[in-house]
């Protein structure tokens, strides 16, 4: 991504191009291809209901993770599994379905910490007390993992889990831990309370890339970039690179579109009440990737107006992060659609 940060003299060439290819206020007809946006699967419930249990206090390898959901007082708070999907590379496949509906790209370095930090977490065993005693039986605060326990340290393994665990935490002890057990078990052990409640006051922002949409080159067909009635698109068919049904030089296109994906997330939206509940805004810069690849999604990116420095961002109709307004219309200047 660094390539995309500094504009350059060639990059300067290239905007110029563009705006002698597009011209000002002459635009081609859009395509009349539909948008095929499909809501992605996601296979942390089936594996709960269909996986064996494993029951044994040991830790494995962090790699052999596949799945993590938890869980606070009956509330999903966070819940990412990895799941390879068409028109996506591999670093992409981990998804974070809660509390993101599996529309943001999740920053690997810091979910595999995450991981270890829950997959390796020290059991200390405890003698007479049940579970009604520590607050378990019945608690609805508890810790889901998917994990392929063939898999040996420093090797690769399936991508699909071969068991589960649940890991349900009760009362504090007052001596600093809090009372777990794992689902279907008797025995209570004890788990450092600084440790669990780093993991169930989690903040899913810090597990996510800052960027609204990452979208593989190589698996679009089609951009359409639209503002205040004008429209422009990018068209990548077999060995063609077009803009606006005129062909271009490939890096040309390529230094184009990493501009699309070049906009950072700077912060969360805080407020639920605030107008993204309005459907009859009107977005203030609307891009459209149409993919090549029959399986993988169509994404629609939208940027709104939100104050003074910020627009809100919205990815297939889900709108949770903040971007500065200057960088979107600064996009809009390299497209063209500001005269």
């Amino acid at each position: 991504m660094s390539k995309w940060k500094r504009m350059t003299a060639s990059a300067i060439l290239i905007m110029i191009v563009v705006w002698s290819l597009w011209g000002c206020g002459s635009y081609p007809e859009m395509s009349a291809k539909e948008l095929n946006i499909m809501e992605p699967e996601n296979h942390l419930a089936s594996w709960r209901k269909e996986l064996p249990q494993d029951g044994e206090y040991t830790a494995w390898d962090v790699g052999a993770v596949r799945g993590l959901e938890i869980q606070k007082d009956g509330e999903t708070v966070f819940a990412v599994s990895y799941e390879p999907r068409a028109g996506k590379e591999s670093f992409d496949y981990w998804d974070i379905s809660e509390p993101y509906q599996s529309t943001v790209s999740v920053n690997t370095e810091e979910l595999y910490r995450l991981l270890d930090t829950v997959f390796q977490m020290n059991w200390e065993k405890t003698e007479g007390i049940s579970l009604e005693d520590a607050g378990i039986a019945g608690s609805k605060t508890s810790i889901f993992i998917a994990y392929n326990r063939e898999q040996n340290a420093g090797e690769k393994g399936g991508e699909e889990p071969t068991v589960t665990r649940t890991i349900l935490i009760g009362e504090k002890d007052g001596q600093g831990n809090y009372y777990a057990a794992l689902e279907g078990s008797k025995g209570v052990v004890r788990v450092n309370q600084v440790l669990m409640d780093d993991i169930l006051n989690i903040n899913p922002y810090q597990y996510i890339l800052k960027l609204p949409v990452l979208v593989s080159v190589d698996t679009v067909e089609t951009v359409r970039i639209l503002s205040d009635g004008e429209h422009h698109e990018m068209e990548k068919k077999d060995d063609s690179w077009r803009l606006d049904g005129k062909e271009v030089d490939q890096g040309e296109f390529q230094s184009l579109y990493g501009k699309l994906l070049d906009i950072m997330v700077l912060k969360e939206i805080e407020d639920d009440d605030a107008d993204s509940k309005n459907a009859a805004r009107k977005p203030v810069l609307t891009l459209q990737f149409i993919r090549n690849v029959k399986e993988a999604s169509d994404i629609e990116v939208k940027y709104f107006e939100y104050d003074e420095q910020f627009m809100s961002v919205s990815v297939n109709g889900h709108e949770y992060f903040l971007v500065e307004k200057s960088s979107v219309y600064n996009l809009m200047k390299d497209m063209g659609l500001l005269h």
